[in-house]
């Protein structure tokens, strides 16, 4: 199973509040990143989450209500959990309710009924077969390729 790096969260997110120039950006607390990461790569207290809905579950359950961001914890959260569903060859179709799970989790996180909220999961989403999904990319994925071993400023001499 594939989890994404703290760096690589705080890329997402960083990259979603570049496009918002109202949102303040930075990191309030990394350790709730890690956190976040640890708890569904390996549990805590004897208890560990195994299916991938749980795993995304606590994923964008702890991205929310730990806020470790400034600002956009909410929209990293989903974003991150997309990522995740989908480089574990799933694809996440959400709808508006995924908007009222993000806000409960930001204001009363006990309040969220887990088993509904994992069923919710589990139907929005399906498998992708990924050796297609690469097909379908690949002349994007071969350009994005070049593109690196051309870059200029990947020169050493300059």
């Amino acid at each position: 199973m594939w989890y994404p790096s703290v760096e690589e969260i705080i890329a997402i997110h960083d990259d979603i509040v570049s496009e918002y120039p109202d949102t303040p950006s930075g990191t309030q607390d990394r350790s709730d990143v890690e956190f976040a990461l640890d708890y569904i790569e390996e549990g805590s207290f004897g208890s560990a989450p195994v299916a991938i809905h749980e795993k995304a579950f606590h994923l964008l359950r702890l991205l929310v209500a730990n806020h470790p961001f400034v600002d956009g914890n909410k929209r990293t959260a989903l974003n991150v959990t997309v990522v995740f569903y989908v480089l574990n060859g799933y694809r996440f179709e959400y709808d508006d309710e995924v908007r009222s799970l993000l806000k409960q989790f930001g204001t009363d996180e006990a309040s969220v009924d887990t088993e509904e909220t994992i069923k919710y999961l589990r139907t929005r989403t399906e498998e992708l077969d990924l050796a297609e999904e690469t097909e379908e990319w690949r002349e994007d994925l071969i350009q994005y390729g070049v593109e690196q071993l051309t870059d200029d400023s990947s020169d050493p001499n300059d």
